[in-house]
């Protein structure tokens, strides 16, 4: 009796079910992207992250949710980095309310934004044929626990410590 030995491939997100979009796109196309893959009825977001190509359907980096916020509110991100301030740091997350009128304004005026200048460049592909728990400890080296996947140079998808998790555990008899 053999085993199968489990591939990255068998458990990719194909690259049509991940969020993904040109680099020529604005901050706006990269939130309708994301936004657009949901898990239920209460309209969860699946994924917190897309990939980004180029013309050449060729991956030249990665748009954050957290990318998106410091696009659309940079001095909203810039304020979570105070390393010390007068005052109770308790009550810091409530000057949020300082700057809400400010913060809805400003980053309706962004969305216009070319992803590009706020993508970041990933660090880390895996090979399709490459073993699922090669796969795992990569992303655990690494701390990159979304992995796009390649294959004769293309991008195919996505492996996510999810899939790798789920496929992993159920080898090992539940």
């Amino acid at each position: 009796m053999s085993i199968q030995i489990p591939v990255v491939r068998d458990h990719t997100i194909p690259l049509d079910h991940y969020p993904h979009l040109n680099e020529t796109k604005t901050l706006r196309d990269a939130a309708k992207e994301i936004h657009s893959f949901t898990t239920d009825s209460k309209d969860r977001l699946r994924y917190s992250e897309a990939l980004v190509v180029n013309n050449q359907n060729q991956l030249v980096g990665r748009i954050t949710m957290i990318d998106i916020l410091q696009g659309l509110a940079p001095q909203l991100i810039e304020s979570t980095k105070v390393a010390k301030f007068e005052g109770k740091s308790a009550d810091f997350p409530n000057l949020a309310l300082l700057v809400e009128d400010n913060f809805f304004k400003e980053c309706s005026l962004r969305w216009t934004k070319p992803v590009s200048s706020f993508m970041s460049p990933v660090e880390h592909t895996i090979s399709a044929n490459t073993h699922l728990l090669e796969a795992l400890l990569m992303m655990l080296n690494t701390k990159d626990f979304n992995l796009p996947v390649v294959e004769d140079d293309m991008i195919i998808g996505v492996i996510r410590l999810e899939e790798t998790f789920k496929a992993i555990s159920s080898h090992c008899s539940l």
